[in-house]
């Protein structure tokens, strides 16, 4: 299936949308109730630059897919160290850490694949 730049853009920005949602569900599953208010500020300062992102990349700057290869390099790597932990802690969230770090990672690699090329019709 080729998709237009425009499209996939699109499509990763409803991606990462939909990844902060469930950042919201992960933030409360993992025990928001006891999460001091530094970690609440973070969350949101999370949250809003993934908004951002998404905002960015449905407008087509092409700057905004590196900025998010940076971030996903930044937080899957302890993502990963601490899944084994978040499972014993909450299946459920485990599930949905798992979930967002997908999501964002295919929103990631819709970004990076080519575009479709336009034919280029003959005029002759």
């Amino acid at each position: 299936m080729n998709l237009s730049a425009q499209s996939k853009a699109n499509v990763a920005s409803t991606l990462i949308r939909v990844s902060a949602v469930l950042y919201l569900v992960y933030y409360y599953l993992s025990g928001a109730r006891s999460a001091s208010f530094t970690i609440a500020i973070a969350t949101c300062i999370a949250l809003g630059i993934l908004l951002l992102l998404a905002l960015f990349i449905r407008k087509g700057h092409k700057w905004a897919k590196w900025v998010l290869l940076l971030l996903l390099i930044l937080t899957i790597t302890p993502d990963a160290v601490n899944l084994l932990s978040t499972f014993k802690a909450n299946v459920y969230a485990g599930c949905i850490a798992v979930i967002i770090d997908l999501l964002q990672i295919s929103a990631l690699v819709l970004l990076f694949l080519p575009a479709k090329e336009e034919p280029i019709a003959d005029n002759a």
